[in-house]
């Protein structure tokens, strides 16, 4: 023992000495008591004290969370949006991310998509012809398929060998109003389960998962807060328990 922890010791002995067993056991209650207490004081969550989100997705603060997480995860992979490349409902990203491309589709199951070039369902296009895409995007999508298998079967049988399908799909999210009227919210994702969907036909070593997000950028997307009320900074934090965002990879080999 130390001279400086001899004094305490000494101090420890008399108080169990001379404080009857009682009157210790009740201090210690007291201090546990005070110390309950101050954990259990309610924070100020200030403006984020309501039961209403601020907006529906964040896009009119300055942009929704889960597209920074999209666009960053689609930036990545540039080089793999080439070729003949096929996008669902539009062909922002093509055009935005593409590296190469030589031609677009957009497939759409309503056939008033102006931009529609392919009216079909992902789940359900026996029409497309096989091997005929060297890249398809299906962003925010996979959880408005019922039978989201059957969505990764298509992908695979229209990629030419070597073509790569890369998709995202919210993990932790509110549910989408219109897509769930119009199609289902039949599911959100995990990497673990995102994984083995695409690896069933690509592959598990031809499959790549990468996952966005943290506690504060979860929890602002689930407020409907957006862009303007948090950092990139903030954004880029990663944590693994946090998936506001999974991203997927695959590539057919033969």
């Amino acid at each position: 023992m130390t001279a400086d922890a001899e004094p305490v010791e000494r101090l420890r002995r008399v108080w169990r000495t001379v404080v009857p067993g009682p009157v210790r056991r009740w201090t210690a209650s007291a201090r546990a008591a005070r110390r309950q207490a101050a954990w259990r004081k309610p924070r100020d969550l200030g403006d984020l004290r309501r039961t209403e989100p601020f907006s529906t997705w964040g896009a009119s603060r300055g942009g929704a969370i889960d597209r920074y997480y999209i666009e960053q995860f689609l930036h990545r992979h540039t080089e793999d949006i080439k070729g003949r490349a096929l996008e669902i409902c539009g062909d922002e990203y093509i055009k935005a991310f593409g590296s190469g491309v030589t031609s677009i589709d957009v497939l759409d199951v309503f056939p008033d998509n102006p931009r529609a070039t392919i009216v079909a369902d992902l789940a359900d296009a026996p029409g497309l012809p096989a091997a005929s895409f060297d890249c398809v995007l299906v962003t925010q999508v996979l959880p408005f398929i019922a039978d989201p298998r059957a969505g990764f079967r298509t992908a695979h049988r229209i990629l030419a060998e070597g073509g790569v399908l890369l998709a995202t799909t919210p993990g932790l999210c509110r549910i989408a109003p219109v897509e769930a009227a119009q199609f289902g919210h039949w599911w959100n994702f995990t990497a673990e389960s995102a994984r083995r969907l695409a690896a069933e036909q690509f592959g598990d070593r031809n499959v790549e998962i990468e996952t966005f997000g943290n506690v504060l950028s979860a929890a602002a997307f689930l407020f409907g807060l957006g862009r303007w009320d948090v950092t990139a900074q903030e954004l880029d934090v990663h944590d693994p328990a946090f998936e506001v965002i999974v991203g997927i990879r695959a590539v057919k080999r033969a």
